[in-house]
Formats: structure tokens, C-alpha cells, sequence
């Protein structure tokens, strides 16, 4: 049986002289001594790496999924981006010009006649702006379409009022009517309804020109 090898009683520069059991043993030591440096010096720092790297690749890989996914359907999403730009055109195209709002009032006043109702009033109310950004820009929302409303009482009974309203959005240019209160009139039971008819109107180049102007000028 070999005998237990006292490292410390070994004297280096004897090393040649000792036996073969004690060198392999001192050697064994050295290699394992450099093997730990090794790893805590050179193999810890490439296993952090590599596990960086992993990471990444799988970020990478969702990334491409993602984008596969997206590219896949990017016709189907063009043409569904065509489809809201023509709906939203066809709307505007819907929308009176200037030249024909005083038309567009007379039509009021003919569905009311038409429909047995005295229209007792018309008159413009303040008119507000709608945003729509076909950009996609919410910095700049840009205002592009103009509410025009008009204050209206006209009375009647109540089929003739419904129909009145039926007629009013089957009018070539688009009419709503908002804030609708209807009053019973004691005296003759009829019914006097108050609303608010808006139509819109397209802002022009130049309109739209001078409000981004506007908005400079304020900032």
C-alpha cells in the first residue's frame, strides 16, 4: 500500500530525486491549480458571454416573428388602408361647399313643408372644427372639416316630425341632428321640436393653409 505523501516536507529543488509516486502526485496538484485559474480567469467570462448572446438570439428570434408575422399580412393591411382613405374620401366628397349651404337650408325647409311642419326658426350657431390627422401624426392633429350647425324649432305632430327626420338623412349632402328636444304645446297638442342641424363642410387648400399658419403664429 503506498504511503501518504507529506507535501510540505518536499523540497522543490529535490524534486528530480523524489520519487515517481510524489512527482505525479506535485504534478496532478499543478494542473488542477491551473485548470481552477483557468476557468475562474477565461471560462466564467466566456459562459457569461455566451449566455448574453443566447439571450439575445432569442430576442432576435421573437423579433423576426414578429415582423414575419406582420410582413405576411402588410397586403391585407394596405388594402385595408386603401379601403378607409377611398371610404373617407367619398365622405368629403359628400360634404356641401360653401356654395351650397344656402341650397342645403332651403332643402330643410322644404322637408318641413313637405311634411306639414311650420318651421318657426333657422338660424347659424357658432360653428367648430373636426380633427382628422390621415397622417397618423397626433403632434399636428390638423383640422380638415368644418361643423356648420344651425339652429332649428319647427313644430308639428309626431308622425310628421319623425318623418321629417327619416327625410333629413336621405338629403344628397349629410345632415345630422343633434341635441334634439321635443315639447308637447298644451293649447293645441301638438309637438315643437328644438335641434341642432349640422352639416360639414371640406376645408380648402387654402383654408387649411391659413389655420397651420394660425397655429404657428401662436406657439
Amino acid at each position: 500500500m503506498a504511503k501518504n505523501i507529506n507535501l510540505k516536507a518536499i523540497d522543490l529543488n529535490s524534486l528530480p530525486q523524489q520519487s515517481k509516486p510524489v512527482q505525479l502526485g506535485i504534478a496532478g496538484g499543478i494542473v488542477i491549480v491551473i485548470l481552477v485559474l483557468a476557468y475562474f480567469l477565461v471560462y466564467s467570462g466566456v459562459n457569461q458571454r455566451v449566455t448574453e448572446l443566447q439571450q439575445q438570439e432569442e430576442e432576435l428570434k421573437q423579433t423576426y416573428a414578429d415582423k414575419s408575422k406582420k410582413a405576411a399580412h402588410l397586403d391585407q393591411l394596405q388594402a385595408e388602408l386603401n379601403n378607409i382613405n377611398g371610404s373617407f374620401n367619398l365622405l368629403l366628397k359628400q360634404l356641401p361647399t360653401q356654395a351650397e349651404i344656402p341650397n342645403l337650408i332651403q332643402e330643410l325647409h322644404e322637408c318641413a313643408t313637405r311634411n306639414g311642419l311650420n318651421m318657426d326658426s333657422v338660424s347659424p350657431a357658432a360653428v367648430t372644427e373636426t380633427s382628422s390627422d390621415k397622417t397618423g401624426d397626433s403632434k399636428e392633429a390638423q383640422q380638415v372639416i368644418q361643423t356648420l350647425p344651425y339652429q332649428i324649432t319647427l313644430s308639428g305632430n309626431y308622425n310628421q316630425i319623425s318623418q321629417f327626420v327619416r327625410d333629413v338623412g336621405k338629403l344628397s349632402r349629410i345632415v345630422t341632428l343633434n341635441s334634439i328636444v321635443l315639447k308637447r304645446n298644451e293649447k293645441d297638442n301638438t309637438l315643437t321640436l328644438n335641434a341642432v342641424a349640422n352639416t360639414y363642410k371640406a376645408l380648402s387648400n387654402a383654408e387649411i393653409k391659413a389655420q397651420n399658419d394660425n397655429s404657428k403664429d401662436k406657439k
